[in-house]
C-alpha cells in the first residue's frame, strides 16, 4: 500500500472506471461521465500533497484498491477532511484490505495540523462499509433520502463523521 502519484494515473483511471461499472450505487460520479476524461485530467485528480492524497492497494504491481482523502480548501472548513472513492476489486474483498486502507488513511490524516473532523458518505444499504466506519468511531450525522438516482432507482445515503 502506498500513496498514488501522477505516474499512477492510468491504473487509477482503470480502477475508477471498474468501480463505477461494478458499484454504481456507491459513487456520485458515473461511468459515462468519467470514461471521457483524458489522462491529463486524471493526473490532475491524483492529489500529491500532505493534506490530500489517494492510497492505493497493489497486488503484483496492479492497483486493486483505493481510498481518497481531501482536506477542505476554504479557510472556514480547513478543520475538516473527507474520505472519498473507496473501492476494492471483487477478488480482494473480505480479506481485511478495506480496514487496512482505512487505517492508513486515518493515521496519515490525523497528523495533519488543525484537522478536527473527518467526514464521509456511504450508501445507506451498504451495511458492511457502515460497520467498518462505525468500528473506527464514525457516527451518522445525516441521512439523505434519494441522494442518488442510479438506473431508475433513488438511493439513500448516510453522512458520517469522526471527531478527532
Amino acid at each position: 500500500m502506498r500513496v498514488l502519484h501522477k505516474r499512477d494515473a492510468e491504473q487509477y483511471q482503470k480502477l475508477r472506471l471498474e468501480s463505477l461499472q461494478k458499484e454504481p450505487a456507491s459513487f456520485a460520479s458515473s461511468f459515462a461521465e468519467e470514461k471521457t476524461h483524458t489522462l491529463q485530467e486524471i493526473k490532475r485528480k491524483v492529489l500529491e500533497n500532505e493534506d490530500s492524497f489517494i492510497y492505493g492497494l497493489f497486488h503484483q504491481s496492479n492497483l486493486v484498491g483505493m481510498i481518497g482523502f481531501q482536506r477542505a480548501d476554504k479557510l472556514k472548513f480547513r478543520h475538516k477532511g473527507t474520505i472519498w472513492g473507496v473501492y476494492i476489486s471483487e477478488d480482494y474483498r473480505g480479506k481485511g484490505f478495506s480496514k487496512q486502507m482505512l487505517e492508513y488513511t486515518l493515521t496519515r490524516a490525523k497528523k495533519i495540523p488543525g484537522l478536527k473532523q473527518i467526514q464521509l458518505t456511504v450508501a445507506a444499504s451498504n451495511t458492511h462499509a457502515k460497520k467498518l466506519y462505525e468500528s473506527y468511531g464514525f457516527e451518522v450525522y445525516g441521512y439523505e433520502k434519494a441522494a442518488l438516482y442510479v438506473d431508475g432507482l433513488f438511493l439513500d445515503e448516510e453522512h458520517m463523521a469522526l471527531h478527532l
